[in-house]
């Protein structure tokens, strides 16, 4: 049993340094992929406001999230409400005014109120060193002591002088977003866009010990067809709140933005590319979702150490494309996870906060 293990420790070790070769020195792997290549971009906001370089794509640099009217928590004990520092394992906590009050479009001076608008928001923006295509924005989001939050999301690709399109479609904390709630700012009743959302999605009240599930959204952009970048284009993505609330302490919480494809490059097999999984929030403190292919009978996800250690096997729910691993038991560093089935295999990198 040892000799085994320390067999396929010595596999899986050849293997990750292949990839790491690969991504350095492409070895003939740009011939396989297409010309608009995969995008994985990741905004843990736990600690500041940078994303995470250990995940970034090396096709895209990154820009500095900012706020229009927006301002970060102050970390005081707001007067009847809890505390919530700028940045901490909840996340980003910001809104209105430093205490979480001024939400109401009756304060003074007056808040988005409970529909996101178009003058509120949280931007984010990458730009492409090569031609790329972006499917997806994900984010967690909730808002203590209300449940009255909204969210609705916009990209452009030409910062907003030329272009604006709303994001619709997608998944909520509850499931699907359903046409009446599907994150968008849409049109009025007389089909003219409007200054505030018309049917934005909700945004869970934050309890504490909330499971990431409970408040994460995954949005496409663009529907199924995505968005192509050409090399030297940003995408900019702006993603508005709005609390029908008039008290202190209705900070927004948000954790974990990603901007990714659909599918992104991980592993090799008999010398391709295999674009299959992806993976977030990474880093994860205690819980993650592994994007994988849909899961056939013989599938199995496995996680591993550094040193070849099988840590965690399962096998996930056929059909299933994602899977949710909880890595809270695992020490702080660095693992490999497998998605595997009769005919093909690949692996992916986790950092475990």
């Amino acid at each position: 049993m040892k000799t085994l293990q320390n067999s396929f420790s010595r596999s899986l070790t050849a293997r990750w340094k292949g990839l790491a070769a690969a991504a350095c020195l492409g070895l003939g792997l740009a011939a396989e992929a297409s010309a608009q290549t995969p995008v994985f971009v990741q905004w843990p906001m736990t600690r500041n406001n940078q994303d995470s370089a250990a995940v970034r794509s090396a096709n895209v640099t990154v820009g500095t999230p900012t706020f229009r009217r927006y301002v970060l928590s102050n970390g005081q004990v707001p007067t009847g409400a809890t505390a919530y520092a700028p940045y901490s394992s909840v996340g980003q906590a910001f809104g209105v005014q430093a205490d979480g009050g001024g939400w109401s479009s009756n304060a003074t001076p007056p808040g988005p109120g409970s529909a996101p608008r178009r003058t509120y928001y949280e931007q984010f923006q990458i730009t492409a060193t090569a031609a790329a295509r972006v499917d997806s924005i994900i984010f967690s989001a909730a808002v203590p002591s209300s449940s009255a939050g909204r969210v609705a999301v916009v990209y452009s690709r030409s910062n907003f002088t030329a272009d604006s399109s709303d994001v619709t479609g997608g998944k909520g904390p509850n499931g699907a977003l359903p046409a009446t709630a599907n994150a968008t700012f849409g049109v009025n009743s007389t089909g003219v866009a409007g200054g505030t959302a018309n049917t934005p999605a909700t945004v869970p009240q934050y309890s504490t010990g909330m499971a990431q599930s409970a408040r994460t959204f995954r949005l496409a952009l663009n529907g199924a067809t995505g968005v192509t970048l050409t090399a030297g284009q940003t995408l900019t993505t702006r993603i508005y709140f709005g609390v029908g609330s008039t008290g202190v302490g209705r900070y927004i919480l948000l954790k974990d933005v990603i901007i990714k494809s659909q599918q992104r490059v991980t592993g090799v097999r008999n010398g391709k590319a295999v674009a299959q999984l992806g993976i977030y929030p990474n880093p994860a403190q205690r819980q993650l979702v592994l994007a994988h292919p849909a899961a056939k009978a013989d599938a199995r996800v496995t996680v591993y150490s550094a040193t070849g250690q099988r840590l965690v096997s399962f096998v996930p729910a056929v059909g299933a494309a994602s899977s949710e691993i909880n890595v809270e038991s695992l020490a702080s560093g660095i693992y490999m996870v497998e998605y595997s089935d009769a005919t093909q295999r690949a692996t992916s990198k986790i950092v475990k906060q």
